[in-house]
């Protein structure tokens, strides 16, 4: 007889419910918080700062540490919690399904690939514009300058010899 088992199988037996074990967590996350505000209140009597201080440090350090070392261990059990009740929910979403809903689907498909091109497409535009400006820019920079006419070149004229004698 096939039945159909809304809980996932378990490896280990589990010894506690989930709900019990968030509520153990609750409990000890408020309790070290009672404690942490009755030491805030020994400072109305003059006690040590430094002191209290220290002691709400060590106390939210092992608040700290232990929710991480209980919910890590918790998280491989939700892990397989959300993939198994996630297989269910795919099962039973199946059996809800319209056939129409395929060609409605592949319909706003086609409309997403056709918003998708048209995008790529005024991006491909801007970017060609961008390219066009760019290169007219740079045409501008390096436009060669206009050849003059040649002029015929001199000859260097050496300095005339002064008819003046030497002294």
């Amino acid at each position: 007889m096939a039945t159909n088992q809304l809980t996932p199988p378990r490896t280990q037996p589990q010894p506690f419910p989930k709900p019990a074990l968030y509520e153990a967590i609750f409990a000890l996350n408020r309790d070290l918080g009672t404690v942490i505000d009755d030491f805030n209140r020994l400072r109305e009597f003059r006690f040590s700062r430094r002191y209290i201080d220290a002691f709400i440090v060590k106390i939210e350090d092992l608040r700290a540490w232990a929710n991480t070392e209980f919910l890590d261990r918790q998280l491989s059990r939700e892990h397989k919690d959300w993939h198994h009740f996630g297989k269910l929910d795919r099962k039973f979403e199946q059996r809800f399904v319209d056939p129409n809903d395929v060609l409605i689907s592949a319909e706003r498909r086609l409309e997403e690939m056709a918003a998708d091109e048209r995008y790529a497409l005024a991006e491909a535009s801007g970017l060609r514009e961008r390219r066009e400006r760019a290169e007219k820019q740079l045409s501008e920079l390096i436009k060669p300058t206009e050849p003059t006419e040649p002029t015929e070149p001199t000859e260097p004229t050496e300095p005339a010899e002064s008819t003046e004698p030497a002294s």
